[in-house]
């Protein structure tokens, strides 16, 4: 019996140290890195998975002639590697904590893609820092289906390579695009951008954003929310129904990434927003 019991001592040692690891707290994402210009009213704008400070760039020159403007870095991008927890939680919290840091009064919060989920739950979690908030090509909800989401996961673990290509391909607003957008998140490891891949397959705080207190702009390409649809059936395509103070604006003739394809126009929409705090009418809704 003793025998036995020194033969199974080295197993349960084993099996007390997995466990250990798998329950002990896990170290929140590092702090987002940003870049700020101009002056004003603060407006923060946060890229998507595969995304840069730059694809802002654009709007951010527009914006900063009569406001503040901070550029965002989604957690694991840029200069600092993804480590830690990766949840649409620890990363708002991550943004939280920027800021706090770089504005005392509330600001408009803009997030892209995947970066608007973790926008809108900074503005869900801390009200008090988000004055007004506006995604940009933002569902709230995956858009297929759990058997599609599951066949494009196995493609993610299978052929990583063939399924970025695949995925940023069809973001472009034509082929050339495609290929430049997949071209950069290529350059990305794989080991910062296959997490936020496959949490964009599920995440889902639809039904969450009920609880919204700030106004909220939510703005697509007719590619996503196609011309001649209603903002009413839109939104319920989308995950939008159940959040209140909710505007839809559509911009015409550009992909996944208007803040490239239409910076003029993407610009208006939020600085009108911005300034009016999301009261006034909006041309496109």
């Amino acid at each position: 019996m003793a025998r036995r019991l020194l033969i199974l001592l080295p197993a349960l040692a084993a099996l007390a140290l997995v466990l250990a690891l798998a329950l002990r707290p896990r170290a929140p994402l590092a702090p987002v890195q940003r870049f700020a210009m101009g002056s004003g009213p603060t407006i923060a704008l946060l890229h998507g998975p595969g995304g840069s400070l730059q694809d802002w760039m654009p709007v951010a020159r527009r914006l900063a002639q009569s406001h503040r403007v901070v550029l965002l870095e989604l957690p694991g991008h840029g200069l600092r590697p993804l480590r830690g927890a990766l949840t649409l939680e620890h990363a708002a919290r991550s943004l939280d904590a920027t800021l706090a840091e770089e504005s005392k009064q509330p600001v408009v919060l803009v997030g892209h893609g995947l970066g608007g989920l973790v926008a809108a739950v900074e503005a869900l979690e801390h009200p008090e820092r988000v004055r007004a908030l506006v995604l940009v090509e933002t569902a709230l909800r995956p858009a297929a289906l759990e058997a599609e989401r599951m066949r494009r996961l196995d493609a993610l673990d299978r052929d990583y390579p063939r399924a970025l290509r695949e995925i940023y391909s069809a973001y472009g607003r034509d082929s050339a695009q495609g290929a430049l957008l997949h071209a950069r998140a290529a350059k990305i490891g794989a080991s910062t951008l296959k997490p936020w891949l496959q949490l964009e397959l599920f995440a889902d705080i639809s039904l969450r954003m009920r609880h919204l207190r700030p106004p909220l702009l939510a703005i697509f390409s007719g590619r996503t929310w196609p011309a001649g649809q209603s903002w009413a059936d839109g939104a319920k395509a989308l995950g939008y129904s159940s959040t209140p103070n909710a505007k839809g604006a559509r911009i015409g003739d550009c992909g996944r990434f208007p803040m490239l394809d239409q910076p003029e126009e993407l610009s208006r929409l939020i600085g009108h927003f911005a300034d009016d705090s999301g009261k006034g009418p909006i041309a496109g809704e």
